[in-house]
């Protein structure tokens, strides 16, 4: 066979496979819109035929503002991809992510997966998840919190302090300021070790590689959809790739120092290193465990803190009506405790409502329906499907929440909550620390450190918004918010 005839069979052989394929793409697409078995629930033609919208959307940090607008067009529930519904509902949180003795297991291709394969509390399989969580529920509990309380108040000491120091200097990017208390706080109470943030004005190499590690996990995800795993480091941006190994060995060797110097202090991992044998977790499970409570209780206790400081600033009566409720509660800076600050019930308001605004975990956290499928929000799902709540809809959804864009804490007072026109709100769709036996541990004292922060600063300080950020709020979501500078005046508060 000649050259000519060999370059003939190959274009022969390629147009044949370039058919075949097209033929297959198109049956897919077919299939997925008209005899899919998800075929009959709402949502987007094209959302119903390929992954590929909400990958893009996805991509473009926007899928959070794209799944609202979804929602609010074809209502609670939303075929939002070929298998993959998503809700936005109270009885959804119910069925989904409540007690059921065939649990609903996290989606394979989109669950988090840990760098080193170990399993923590936020991926593990249930047996491993209830070992634990029983484990931990000890560095959690009400008891801990109280032992916890001086390095809260170490803590938020030391920012007051930094700040009352560089409010001299001109406006100050809060944001970056509260990230630092809540790195440094986080680190302490996790392995004794704190960051050094707040001591050094600046982002240590670890806390600034969190948003990159958070947006390298979300192209892993599209990628692994996909099955094309293998072409990750060509298309995934230079700056992202590697990120999430860095940081484990980043937490192993802040582990590996706790562990070898031994402490008397109770930090979480004092409960993991005490635990018996049979309990105990191993050293790789220490390590990813470590890792994750430390991302977890600092980034998003950074992003609520955060969020409360926009709104309050950009909603001047809140901000007034905030800084009366502190300082009449307090009549000196040594007065403001965990107990006195939980009697704060503005305060309390503001924060829950921030929570519903801008929630730090704003994704779905996808489910798979279990064998013989499953009745979800009055409809049957079959099994194999990919469900979940969205948070971000659920929270700003018109069918859940009255006037759901107006910052309005006056919703969530006991005087006025079971009132109009916040008697209608179905404020169990807002579940900002999930829902069921693997809601948040930490709900607690994130709380509790977002009461005593607020309260210290706004009864040390007069705020004042700079000109120019009242945009702060429209940000990319890859994994977590990509959060701007929020410049601000402090000034020593006159009494």
């Amino acid at each position: 066979m000649d050259t000519t005839q060999l370059n003939f069979s190959l274009v022969k052989i390629l147009g044949v496979v370039t058919i075949f394929a097209t033929v297959f793409v198109i049956y897919q697409l077919v299939f997925n819109v008209f005899f899919h078995p998800l075929r009959k629930f709402p949502g987007p033609k094209l959302w119903a035929a390929s992954r590929i919208p909400w990958c893009y959307h996805q991509y473009r940090g926007r899928l959070h503002s794209r799944l609202l607008q979804l929602h609010t067009i074809y209502g609670g529930t939303v075929r939002v991809a070929p298998n993959e519904l998503s809700y936005a509902t109270a009885d959804a949180w119910k069925t989904i992510y409540g007690h059921r003795k065939d649990e609903m297991g996290k989606d394979p291709i989109f669950r988090l997966h840990t760098p080193t394969g170990a399993q923590n509390i936020l991926v593990a399989d249930r047996e491993t998840h209830i070992r634990q969580r029983r484990l931990l529920s000890y560095a959690f509990s009400e008891s801990a919190l109280r032992e916890q309380e001086p390095i809260l108040q170490l803590y938020t000491r030391k920012l007051a302090d930094q700040l009352s120091r560089e409010c001299n200097e001109g406006p100050l990017d809060i944001v970056a300021w509260l990230t630092f208390a809540s790195f440094d706080l986080i680190g302490h109470m996790s392995f004794g070790e704190n960051f050094g943030c707040l001591d050094e004005g600046d982002y240590a190499p670890f806390v600034r590689s969190i948003t990159a590690m958070a947006s390298e996990l979300i192209f892993d995800q599209m990628w692994k959809y996909w099955g094309v795993m293998a072409l990750r480091k060509y298309f995934t941006p230079k700056g992202l790739v590697g990120q999430r190994i860095k940081n484990v060995k980043t937490a192993m060797q802040t582990v590996q120092r706790r562990i070898e110097r031994g402490s008397d202090h109770r930090d979480f991992l004092h409960y993991i290193l005490s635990a018996n044998e049979e309990k105990a977790m191993s050293p790789a499970e220490i390590n990813v465990n470590a890792f994750s409570l430390c991302i977890a209780g600092s980034e998003s206790t950074a992003t609520a803190l955060s969020g409360a400081a926009f709104y309050m600033l950009t909603h001047p009566p809140v901000y007034r009506q905030l800084v009366k409720e502190i300082r009449e509660a307090h009549a000196d800076e040594k007065e403001i405790t965990l107990a006195s600050t939980n009697r704060l019930e503005y305060l309390d308001a503001v924060i829950t409502e921030t929570l519903r605004m801008y929630p730090p975990v704003a994704v779905t956290l996808p489910r798979r329906v279990p064998a013989g499928g499953e009745v979800i929000g009055g409809e049957f799902v079959p099994q194999g499907t990919t469900v979940g709540v969205h948070h971000y809809s659920a929270s700003h959804s018109p069918d859940n929440f009255h006037l759901p864009e107006a910052f309005l804490p006056q919703r969530w007072l006991p005087g006025t909550r079971d009132e109009p026109p916040f008697a209608s709100d179905k404020k169990a769709c807002m579940q900002p620390f999930s829902f069921g036996p693997r809601s948040c541990l930490g709900k607690n004292i994130a709380r509790a450190e977002m009461r005593l922060l607020f309260a210290w600063l706004l009864y040390r300080f007069d705020w004042q918004l700079e000109l120019g950020h009242k945009e702060w709020r429209q940000q990319k979501m890859q994994g977590f918010w990509q959060k701007k500078p929020l410049f601000c005046t402090l000034t020593p508060a006159t009494r």
